[in-house]
C-alpha cells in the first residue's frame, strides 16, 4: 500500500510540475516575440545586412531586460 501512496503522491507532483509549466510558458513566449520584434526592427533599420542577427537579438533582449 505503500507504493500506492508514494505513486499517487508521485503523479500529484508531477501534475503540480506541468502545471507550473504550463503557466510560465506563456509569459516566456511572450517575452520571446517582444525580443523577436524589437531585433526585427534592429535589422530592418540596419538595412538586413547579414552576418548581425545575433547582435540585434541580444541588443533587443538586453533593452528589453
Amino acid at each position: 500500500m505503500t507504493t500506492t501512496t508514494t505513486q499517487g503522491k508521485s503523479r500529484q507532483n508531477a501534475a503540480a510540475r506541468r502545471k507550473t509549466a504550463t503557466q510560465s510558458t506563456p509569459a516566456s513566449q511572450d517575452r520571446s516575440e517582444q525580443i523577436a520584434v524589437a531585433a526585427y526592427f534592429k535589422a530592418q533599420a540596419r538595412g538586413f545586412a547579414p552576418g548581425q542577427e545575433l547582435d540585434d537579438w541580444l541588443e533587443a533582449e538586453s533593452e528589453l531586460s
